[in-house]
């Protein structure tokens, strides 16, 4: 899929609208249930419908993107393992061939959900653990325990471990208010066998604290180009902010992935965006999502997308570390 990855890379640069080729990642959105009540999730303030994905929106989705998506996110805003179908839904991706990945809050990690993820062929996994001591994590991450979720993730790589999955597994802390006192310490707690990155994020969803803007005015949105994500009910929309479908493209169930990804609508968002005229568009107004350099672009456009989500802890906490003036060890084991 290079061919596809360079062609959807030079429509970008090249501030071209209709994007002919299908983008190397697709967000789906296995549910938008949660469990927690994390102070930095705009599900806060999410107004539509909770509920999971079905299996047939789900195969739908990717008999559509089969032989053309290298990898598929199974979230969006929710946690992923709370759809009973999950496992199922991997099966059918890996069946497809397609990569698959996950971000989970590792709030639900029995035995037998260990067991599976280790057995269902998943490629990547991201434990969301925002803090490195009890009260920091607690007053962040509302409605979970500390000591049980850590307990969770240290099993499941003992399980890793002792089977030998080649699941990539990262350990996610957001650099925030609540949390940047404690980068080192996280990064030192986690440097253990089975973890094979540290990844740093950025607050890039309610603006970093109002400290730094992200958007690269007088250049469109990559994400346009490269984002898009599918709700639990088949809606699809331009990129992962969209916490309420209000950009709306199309539903699963009425049309095709890739005649709604390159549909009337899409295109006219991206001709905002390069006519200069984003902020006519409310969402992309207040968004500070995180935009990578025209070299970064060209960069990882030649390579798998597997590849270039292995980098990403390493980048972003290099970004991270050098935006919050703040000691971050490197990613990795």
């Amino acid at each position: 899929m290079l061919s596809s990855r360079i062609a959807l890379a030079g429509r970008y640069i090249c501030r071209q609208a209709a994007a002919r080729s299908h983008p190397a990642v697709v967000g789906i959105e296995t549910t938008n249930r949660c469990n927690l009540d994390c102070v930095m999730c705009p599900r806060q303030t999410m107004t539509r419908p909770v509920g999971d994905m079905s299996p047939q929106v789900f195969a739908r989705i990717i008999e559509d993107i089969a032989g053309k998506v290298e990898f598929v996110w199974l979230q969006d805003y929710g946690e992923p393992f709370l759809n009973k179908h999950i496992f199922e839904f991997i099966g059918t991706a890996k069946d497809a061939g397609l990569k698959t990945g996950i971000s989970t809050n590792g709030t639900v990690m029995t035995d037998t959900i260990i067991r599976s993820i280790c057995a269902s062929g998943l490629d990547y996994i991201i434990f969301a653990l925002d803090g490195a001591t009890k009260e920091t994590y607690e007053r962040v991450r509302v409605g979970a325990n500390f000591e049980r979720v850590c307990q969770n993730i240290r099993d499941f790589l003992a399980h890793k471990n002792a089977t030998g999955s080649r699941i990539f597994t990262v350990l996610q802390c957001i650099c925030m208010e609540q949390t940047q006192g404690e980068i080192g310490q996280f990064a030192g707690a986690w440097r253990i066998k089975g973890v094979d990155g540290l990844r740093i994020r950025q607050l890039t969803y309610s603006g970093n604290n109002g400290r730094f803007r992200n958007s690269r005015r007088g250049r469109p949105c990559y994400w346009l180009w490269a984002n898009p994500h599918v709700k639990h009910d088949g809606t699809v929309v331009a990129c992962c902010q969209d916490v309420d479908g209000v950009l709306a493209l199309g539903n699963i169930e009425e049309g095709s992935f890739g005649e709604i990804w390159n549909g009337p609508r899409m295109r006219e968002l991206r001709q905002m965006h390069v006519d200069g005229r984003q902020d006519e568009i409310p969402l992309c107004r207040a968004c500070n999502m995180y935009q990578p350099s025209v070299l970064m672009i060209c960069g990882s456009a030649l390579l798998p997308y597997m590849q270039v989500n292995k980098l990403v802890p390493k980048i972003e906490t290099l970004l991270s570390s050098r935006r919050y003036s703040t000691s971050v060890p490197q990613s990795g084991r």
